[in-house]
Order: structure tokens, then sequence, then C-alpha cells
């Protein structure tokens, strides 16, 4: 991403200045969402709870599930824009997609397990089937970073023994996950190392 770009982002964010250049997509529970360039930029509330969507989309950068992200601070991340449609938009309230990519479904989970991170709250507004017929999780907002999500039992009870499966599936895309390669602002490399140390549907 350019800096220049990214510059614009921020005072976009911050000050609401060229505000004709971003086009709205959507608003959740903790966030605006407007587009610019095949970029999503996800504008935090201040009262928004999963302002470290960044950071865990960061976490996720092995995977192939998730968006990549290019820049995340406390007010706002970006992300690339992943096109196609909700599985909400495809089959509403209905289990068929979730049934026929379950085990897409199993993988993107299980990575998101081995980053530390445990998957809640994961609805078809959430899931996307991109335009490639590609599974894709656009939303991380309600990801956990506690281990206590694990610990009822979430994994266990619905996905069962798909750990040896998952592990198959992992060194085939080793290669492919390798070539992900992240660029942050200073502000965003400050900002991951603070949470170190104690971002279609686009939001939660």
């Amino acid at each position: 991403m350019k800096q220049s770009l990214l510059q614009e982002i921020q005072d976009f964010t911050l000050f609401g200045e060229h505000a004709d250049h971003f086009e709205y997509l959507a608003s959740g529970k903790d966030g605006d969402v407007y587009t610019r360039d095949n970029y999503v930029i996800k504008v935090f509330k201040e009262d928004g709870k999963s302002r470290d969507d960044g950071m865990k989309l960061h976490l996720l950068e092995r995977s192939i599930y998730y968006p990549k992200v290019h820049a995340f601070t406390n007010d706002f991340m970006v992300s690339d824009r992943v096109f196609g449609e909700t599985f909400y938009q495809l089959d509403g309230h209905s289990n068929n997609l979730r049934k026929q990519y379950e085990e897409e479904i199993n993988h993107a989970i299980f990575d998101a397990q081995n980053a530390g991170l445990y998957a809640f709250d994961l609805h078809n507004h959430n899931l996307l089937l991109s335009k490639d017929g590609e599974v894709r999780i656009v939303d991380v907002g309600r990801f956990s970073l506690e281990e206590e999500t694990f610990q009822l039992g979430f994994f266990k009870s619905i996905f069962g023994s798909s750990h040896r499966r998952h592990r198959k599936h992992k060194r085939r895309n080793k290669h492919s996950s390798s070539n992900h390669h992240y660029r942050h602002s200073s502000s965003s490399r400050r900002h991951h190392r603070s949470h170190s140390s104690s971002y279609s549907s686009y939001s939660s």
C-alpha cells in the first residue's frame, strides 16, 4: 500500500477529510465500513468492543481464509476487500451452505485456534463465498483471545476429531501461506507491540 493512500485513509478516519474518495459499505456494532481502491477500511467506534480486529487478522496472516490486513491502529484498520456474497445473501438462515463447506469452515476455525484465537459468533453474515468459490471469514470482531472460550468445549463438540485432517491441510498450504506479507505504519507497529505486552458484510 502506498504511503500517500495510507495517509489519506488516516486523515479520513480521524478528521473526516477526503470523504468523497470513500464508498460507504455497512455499519455494525463496533464501527463503520468503507471501501477505496479494493481496500476495506473499518473505522472503529469509540466504545466498540472489537478495536483489535486488525491485530487479530495479523495473527491470522498464514491462513488463506481471512483477508490480508495492511495497517491497523486503535481507530481504524485497512484490509483487502474480498468480492463475493455472504452465506446470508446466498442462503439466508439456512445451514445448507455451511454443511456444503463444512471442511473449509473447520480449517478456518482451527487456523484461528492455532493463532491463539477462539472463534465464536460465526454466523452467515460473517461467512463469505468469493467470486472464485472460496470460503472467507470477513469479520473477526468476536474472535476471542481468551482461553475460556475453548474450555467451553466449542471446538470439540462441533468438530470432533478434525485435527488430523487439519494438519494435512496446513502442510498442503504451507508454501502459499508463507508468501503473505504485511506492511504496517509505524503507529500500527506500536499498537501491535502494546497488545503483545500486557479488518458484502465486513462489520460485526
